[in-house]
C-alpha cells in the first residue's frame, strides 16, 4: 500500500515537473520572432528522443528474451542441409555425398526436436533450490 502512495506521488511530482518545463519552453517560444520554427525543432526534438527511449527499451527487452532462450535451434541449420543434400542426390553424380548430407540433416532436425521439447518440458517444471 505505501510503495502504491509512494509511486503515485514520485509521479505526480514528475508531471509537475514536465509540466513546468513545458510552460518555461512555451513562454520562452513566444518571446522569439521566429517561435513557428523553434516549436517544430522542440517537437521533433522530443519526439525523437521519445523514440530513441522506446528503441533503448525494447534493446533490452530484446536481450533479457534473447538470454533465455537457446542461441542455436538445429532445425534452423538443418533444413538447408537437406534441400542441399537433395540437390546434390539430383545432379546424379554426386548421390553418394548427397545422401550423407541429408542424413546429417535428419539427424540435426530429430537433435533439434528433441531439444526444443526437453527445453519446453525443463521451462515448465517448477525448480527448487534456486
Amino acid at each position: 500500500m505505501a510503495d502504491s502512495t509512494k509511486q503515485d506521488d514520485e509521479s505526480q511530482s514528475s508531471d509537475e515537473g514536465v509540466e513546468a518545463l513545458a510552460r518555461e519552453l512555451a513562454e520562452r517560444l513566444r518571446a522569439m520572432p521566429n517561435r513557428q520554427e523553434l516549436t517544430d525543432y522542440a517537437v521533433s526534438i522530443l519526439k525523437e528522443s521519445n523514440e530513441d527511449a522506446g528503441q533503448a527499451e525494447q534493446a533490452v527487452i530484446s536481450r533479457a528474451a534473447a538470454s533465455k532462450r537457446d542461441p542455436f535451434n538445429p532445425i534452423a541449420f538443418g533444413i538447408p542441409l537437406f534441400v542441399i543434400g537433395a540437390v546434390l542426390c539430383a545432379t546424379g553424380i554426386l548421390v553418394g555425398p548427397g545422401l550423407g548430407v541429408m542424413a546429417i540433416a535428419l539427424l540435426m532436425v530429430l537433435w533439434g526436436v528433441i531439444v526444443s521439447l526437453f527445453s519446453r518440458l525443463w521451462n515448465r517444471t517448477p525448480r527448487t533450490g534456486r
